[in-house]
């Protein structure tokens, strides 16, 4: 083999050689950089429920307080509830919307209207007491003006026959009930009176104004006359014991709003129980009541305070009682006695205790 075959056939080798070589790891490329994650939003706050509002009529008197001093105290808010608080004069002026449902609840005195109304099946019920009548030193009172027990015209409640007494709601009200109990007690009826119909209010001008003879009144009215010096006090005490003021429901708002119910119920017991003892002269209390009344604040410090039960129990033997008075006087339009499942329901009073503890 001459050179130039040997030197071609050596470079033939080493080609193929190359060729067969495995091709070069190519280096490595740079990951690119890790985009950073979005962060988590945080949740959005969970929307309070808009407060369940509620009707309230109410007589502004101090016998219906707790409810006073559950609104300005918080004891409603803390329940998730709005009251919408609606004035009347007497009981007569709610019933007919706490029957059909526009109210939803009533502060009320208990009139023979009340009594008629369940007698008919009107759809309310009695679910707790207001103030009660203490067995001594009660707040409600018979003043009579200062001029005639002064000239000695009026002695005692005998000598109120033919006289003109004025009472918020005259017959059948819970305020003639007070009266005809008393005119009992002396051997009279009430039709040897005048009754005289006025609003609360308008009894402290009565008294005033000589327009009336003698009052059947409670605080703080009765403070105002007596701090007026136009009345004087005839009698006290003429039905002890007696529940004349209550706290009803509409048997639409029992039926649809359950749990409402009860959580207003709960909030009035807690208002109930706040104006307890030495605490009922609290500032908060103090400005609660002068709210919702035409009170002062001294008349509130130098006044009875209405006895209301820390649980707002339900008294049905004061209820059976006053309904007998009322059928009695005649001023009921039904004669026969009424089942007490018709009147009462106590099962609201009775969660709020379980729920907030006896007392």
């Amino acid at each position: 083999m001459n050179k130039r075959v040997l030197i071609f056939t050596l470079l033939v080798i080493v080609g193929l050689i190359a060729a067969c070589a495995p091709a070069p790891t190519p280096a490595p490329t740079a990951a690119p950089p890790t985009k950073a994650p979005e962060p988590t939003k945080a949740p959005e706050p969970t929307k309070a429920a808009a407060p369940d509002k509620v009707t309230v009529a109410y007589v502004a008197i101090t016998n219906f307080a707790p409810l006073y001093v559950a609104i300005e105290r918080g004891y409603m808010k803390e329940q998730n509830i709005e009251v919408n608080a609606q004035k009347v004069t007497t009981a007569a002026d709610a019933l007919p919307f706490l029957a059909t449902g526009q109210y939803d609840i009533g502060g009320v005195g208990i009139a023979a209207a009340t009594f008629n109304g369940f007698n008919k099946g009107l759809d309310f019920r009695i679910v707790a007491s207001a103030a009660i009548q203490p067995l001594k030193n009660g707040p409600t009172v018979i003043l009579v003006r200062k001029d005639l027990k002064d000239s000695g015209k009026i002695k005692t409640v005998a000598d109120l026959k033919g006289m003109k007494v004025g009472i918020a709601g005259a017959a059948g009200s819970t305020g003639a009930y007070f009266v005809a109990k008393a005119l009992r007690d002396v051997g009279l009826t009430f039709k040897d009176i005048t009754a005289v119909n006025l609003a609360n209010p308008d009894l402290v001008l009565g008294m005033k104004q000589s327009s009336i003879d003698a009052a059947l009144v409670g605080p703080p009215y009765s403070d105002q006359i007596v701090k007026d010096g136009t009345g004087v006090l005839l009698a006290q005490d003429v039905a002890p014991g007696a529940m004349t003021t209550v706290w009803m429901y509409s048997g639409k708002f029992m039926k649809e709003r359950p749990e409402v119910a009860k959580r207003f119920m709960l909030a009035l017991v807690k208002g109930a129980r706040e104006m307890q003892g030495a605490k009922y002269l609290d500032p908060e209390n103090i400005k609660a009541y002068i709210k919702y009344t035409p009170s002062t604040e001294d008349a509130i410090k130098t006044g009875l305070p209405p006895f209301i039960d820390p649980d707002l129990k339900i008294y049905l033997d004061s209820i059976k009682s006053l309904e007998e008075i009322f059928r009695g006087e005649g001023w009921t339009d039904y004669t026969a006695v009424i089942a007490a499942d018709k009147m009462a329901d106590s099962s609201y009073v009775d969660n709020a205790v379980k729920v907030l503890g006896a007392k």
